[in-house]
């Protein structure tokens, strides 16, 4: 069946609905139906949802659901869960959302799941200290806002004072080309579409730091074994060795 929908569609939609319509990290599938409606994917909804769920299931049989690299199966017993997660962001399963804990403890628990938080600590074990995370430069700033006035610091992933480094974590979707993730026809306040604001970004942040003598490490998921999803698969020991390497240097 999935052979007979339009994959490219349904992921331009849900980039689009993370992009502009919601802020949350995870939604069920069943909420994107009108807008898989409007772009002619479907004519009509049909219980909550059946019409996107019968593709997840015939991609999931065919072991193809990377084809829709946003969708997370939450599997129970007999039932499978079906959400679209925002790219960078992991499904928090419902446990926790029943908890009562409030949206930022929730960005706290996704943020400290994610392949980019396991890297940095894993560089904080072998450099044994603590980065500092998001860190901002005065130095380092992007483009000036519509208002001509005011600019926002763009962060590092990582840095370590004492050792003058910055490290940064590339993922698969902002090093390559995905045509549903870079909208290059969209434009953003500098007058260029998004895959061009960030080489311009990641090349300001070259420079800037190498301008203050700071060295810069970029640490991707292509340097160690992902699944099919592009997840690290977390095999400690041996990323550790991949991180060794890397670092040397500062070991």
């Amino acid at each position: 069946m999935h052979e007979q929908i339009e994959l490219e569609k349904i992921n331009q939609v849900i980039a689009d609905y993370f992009d502009n319509i919601t802020k949350e990290n995870w939604v069920a599938v069943k909420e994107l139906m009108p807008y898989f409606i409007k772009a002619g994917i479907f004519n009509a909804d049909v219980k909550k949802g059946l019409p996107i769920r019968k593709v997840l299931r015939s991609l999931d049989a065919d072991n193809a659901l990377a084809k829709i690299p946003f969708v997370h199966a939450e599997r129970k017993d007999k039932d499978t869960y079906w959400y679209f997660v925002r790219p960078g962001s992991s499904y928090v399963s419902k446990a926790i959302n029943d908890t009562g804990v409030t949206k930022k403890q929730k960005a706290k628990i996704i943020k400290a799941g994610s392949d980019e938080n396991y890297v940095i600590d894993l560089c904080d074990e072998l450099l044994q200290q603590r980065a500092s995370r998001q860190h901002k430069f005065g130095f380092l700033l992007g483009d000036y806002h519509k208002n001509g006035k005011t600019r926002t610091a763009l962060p590092v992933d990582a840095y370590y004072a004492a050792l003058n480094l910055a490290i940064e974590f590339i993922e698969k979707q902002n090093s390559g080309s995905v045509s549903f993730f870079d909208k290059v026809e969209r434009r953003t306040v500098s007058g260029v579409s998004r895959p061009e604001q960030r080489k311009i970004y990641d090349e300001r942040k070259k420079k800037s730091l190498r301008a203050n003598n700071i060295q810069l490490i970029e640490i991707g998921n292509s340097n160690f074994d992902c699944d099919n999803e592009n997840k690290l698969v977390r095999n400690e020991a041996q990323d550790k060795k991949v991180l060794e390497k890397l670092l040397k240097e500062f070991i």
